[in-house]
Formats: structure tokens, C-alpha cells, sequence
């Protein structure tokens, strides 16, 4: 017996021994404790997917707005697939144009007897946030909005979010909706995780990274009446705007709010050679102060910069060893880590998903990817490719009417 606890005890010794060797990561001699200013948030690396910081992020939260990332994704999707082109016009419904007078809803004039470009509806959804917009743009891709949510569900499960909860394609509350704008409960919300909104992010900016030239637009003119009004961008951190930092060039993306969300920002901006993406859901502070997003963004990016650097890690055609397996590496390969930090200490290991850099083993070419990084990576899945058939929509041209009249005309003759 007393052998028996001599062992056990050694056993146990060993394991707590041992078990800082599976648990460590890269540490720095860095003083930075920063804490977002937010119930939940992130700061990742677009190119790589490698989250520098993260605060709750598998939290789901409403996320107002932000939903418009989707659905102006499957919008540029469509134009990108030739279904129209950004030049065809739309009519707003009478509900949607009847939206446009509320001041809590939308914030650009849409009027039932005049059309508008798709070009023109496309910016006020991403740079004004149109809620009506963005329901036009819905309509004209899937025929209605309900067809368009069930598109926008089918999406994200083919980026591996299994659990989204998303009813409407503006983000409003359901409650704020016609019945046929719409799916699920009357109270409905869309719901996200900050790792979902990552990955959603990821997927849009690598397909589509042209839609930056349209969320950096500070300003932009839009028909109002008989002229055109210029409308300021509700993203206050690009140039030009009231928040602009110099040194922090933020170039998009989309601000999200609502009573249950609170306000919220999907920010991006280069730095050091590659694209960042900052996220703020539920920014904390009075809700009379309409800047504290955009402050939380900006101290999230000056985190970054302050506190991480961009390091070259691995060398092309440096060989390395993971569990005795011999990879040799097909590119530089670049990490965010602490400064001041031994980047020896980092450790690489096959990739469990999308993301990672390219080895050969044994003439076979492999995906790697640091393995104790302190936040790790996003769980990004590429979607399979193929192309989605969106089915006309049932308006008639007017050339339609003369043709069934002829061809009435020709039955009772004959």
C-alpha cells in the first residue's frame, strides 16, 4: 500500500510538472492590461485570422446593424454574379418608403413615384445604414425579404456559424417590421458571437476586399426631392470625420444600434503591413454620448499598436519539427506577438481549419499554424463554392402587357 502512494505521488508530481509545458504561450514583458470598454469585443488580424485580443467572444449579442455585413455581402454576391447590374433601378414599396419618415428607422428620404440606382441604395445601406435600402437590395436578389433571410441563414452555416439567429435583413427589432419583412417571433432580434462576426468579416473582406472603396466614403450625395443631399457617413473615425485620429486610418465598416444592442462597431484599418478589424458590441458609457464606440475602437487599435508587433517568425524554406515530423516552411511566415517577446518560445502544429500557413512534409503540402498564441485564432471554415441561383423576381417589363393582349387576341380568333 505504501508503494501504491509512493507512486501516486510521483504520478501526481509529474503532471504538475509537466503541465505548464502544454499550457504555455507567448508571454511579453509588456505592461498592457487594457480591458475594452464593452460587453464584448476583438481585434484580429484580417489576413491571418489570428485574434490579438478578445473579451467575451462567444457571448451572443444583438447586433443591430452589423447585420447589414450579410446582407450587403450577398448583394455585392449577386452584382459580382451578374444577376443586375448596379445601374438598374428599384421602387421602394409603400411600407418601405413610410419607414424613411421615421427619424428612429432610417435616416435617408426613399418616395414611392421615383426609382432609384442600385449603386445609389447599395451606399446608403453601408455608409448611412439604410434600413430601406437594404430591404430594397433583399428584394431585388431574392424576390422577397423572408427568401432573402432563409439565404442569409444557409450563408453562415456554410461558414461553419451553426447557432446564428438572425430573423430580418436590417437588424431592427421584428417588433419595428411589417410582417413581411420578417422571420420568427414578433420580438425577434438578430444574434451574433463576436467569433461569429469575426469569421463573417473574414469571409467578406477576402471575397470582396472592392467593398472598402464604399465603407471609406466619408461623405456622399443621394436624391432628395428634386436635388441631392449629402449625407455624412455614420462611421465618425474615417478622415474627415469628427473622431479621425491621425496614424489610425480606418477605411470601414459598419456601426450597428439598437435599444437591445446597444451601440456597436465592426471597425478595420491597416497596420504594419496588414489589415486589422476591431470589434466593439455594447460599447459601455452614457447613452448620451454617441462617440464611445469609436473611442473604445480607437483604444483597441492603439492597444495593438502599443502593445504587439508584427514579427517575422519563420523564414521560407526554414525547416522545423513537430512531433518528429519534419516540415519545411513555403513562406515567410509573419505572427502577432507580445513585444519584447521570445518568439522562439512559439510552437506550430497542423491546422484544424482554414487558416494557416503552407510546409511541405514528405512532398506533401500541409497547412501549420502557431499553436500557443495568447487569444489564437478565429474558427474560419471556407464555405464550399457554388454558385447560388437566385430566382427572378415576378415584375413585368412593359413590354409584357402588349404581349399577352396579342396573344389573348389570338386565342379567340383561332
Amino acid at each position: 500500500m505504501k508503494n501504491f502512494w509512493k507512486k501516486l505521488t510521483l504520478i501526481m508530481s509529474l503532471v504538475i510538472l509537466t503541465l505548464p509545458l502544454f499550457t504555455s504561450t507567448v508571454q511579453a514583458d509588456s505592461n498592457s492590461t487594457f480591458d475594452l470598454s464593452a460587453n464584448a469585443g476583438m481585434a484580429f488580424d484580417e489576413n491571418t485570422g489570428q485574434i490579438i485580443y478578445s473579451k467575451n467572444a462567444d457571448k451572443k449579442v444583438a447586433i443591430g446593424s452589423i447585420t447589414k455585413i450579410v446582407t450587403l455581402y450577398l448583394v455585392t454576391k449577386a452584382l459580382k454574379e451578374k444577376q443586375f447590374t448596379q445601374q438598374d433601378t428599384l421602387a421602394p414599396t409603400q411600407e418601405q418608403a413610410d419607414m424613411t419618415e421615421d427619424s428612429e428607422l432610417t435616416n435617408v428620404r426613399l418616395d414611392t413615384d421615383k426609382s432609384y440606382t442600385v449603386e445609389e441604395l447599395y451606399k446608403a445601406a453601408w455608409i448611412v445604414s439604410s434600413n430601406s435600402a437594404a430591404m430594397m437590395l433583399a428584394d431585388k436578389v431574392s424576390g422577397s425579404q423572408k427568401k432573402f433571410v432563409k439565404l442569409m441563414r444557409k450563408t453562415l452555416k456554410d461558414w461553419g456559424i451553426k447557432d446564428a439567429e438572425i430573423y430580418n435583413v436590417s437588424g431592427l427589432n421584428n417588433s419595428d417590421l411589417k410582417p413581411d419583412m420578417y422571420l420568427g417571433a414578433k420580438d425577434g432580434e438578430n444574434k451574433l458571437s463576436t467569433n461569429d462576426i469575426g469569421v463573417i468579416v473574414k469571409h467578406v473582406l477576402d471575397q470582396f476586399p472592392e467593398i472598402l472603396k464604399t465603407t471609406s466614403i466619408a461623405k456622399f450625395e443621394f436624391p432628395y426631392e428634386n436635388e441631392t443631399k449629402t449625407y455624412d457617413s455614420l462611421n465618425l473615425l474615417l478622415k474627415g470625420n469628427r473622431d479621425y485620429q491621425a496614424g489610425y486610418e480606418f477605411d470601414g465598416l459598419k456601426t450597428g444600434t439598437t435599444n437591445q444592442a446597444g451601440e456597436s462597431f465592426v471597425g478595420t484599418l491597416p497596420m504594419n503591413g496588414t489589415r486589422i478589424v476591431t470589434i466593439v458590441m455594447g460599447a459601455s458609457g452614457e447613452k448620451s454620448d454617441v462617440d464611445k464606440r469609436f473611442r473604445s475602437a480607437q483604444k483597441l487599435a492603439q492597444d495593438v499598436k502599443d502593445n504587439y508587433e508584427h514579427k517575422e517568425t519563420l523564414k521560407k524554406g526554414q525547416k522545423i519539427k513537430i512531433h518528429k515530423k519534419e516540415y519545411k516552411i513555403n513562406q515567410p511566415v509573419y505572427v502577432w506577438v507580445p513585444k519584447n517577446s521570445n518568439v522562439e518560445n512559439l510552437s506550430y502544429n497542423e491546422s484544424s481549419n482554414d487558416l494557416g500557413f503552407t510546409a511541405t512534409h514528405k512532398k506533401q503540402t500541409v497547412k501549420l499554424i502557431a499553436a500557443n498564441t495568447a487569444s489564437g485564432y478565429l474558427p474560419f471554415k471556407k464555405a464550399d463554392v457554388k454558385k447560388v441561383i437566385h430566382k427572378k423576381t415576378s415584375q413585368k417589363s412593359w413590354w409584357d402587357p402588349i404581349v399577352d393582349f396579342f396573344n389573348n387576341l389570338i386565342k379567340r380568333l383561332f
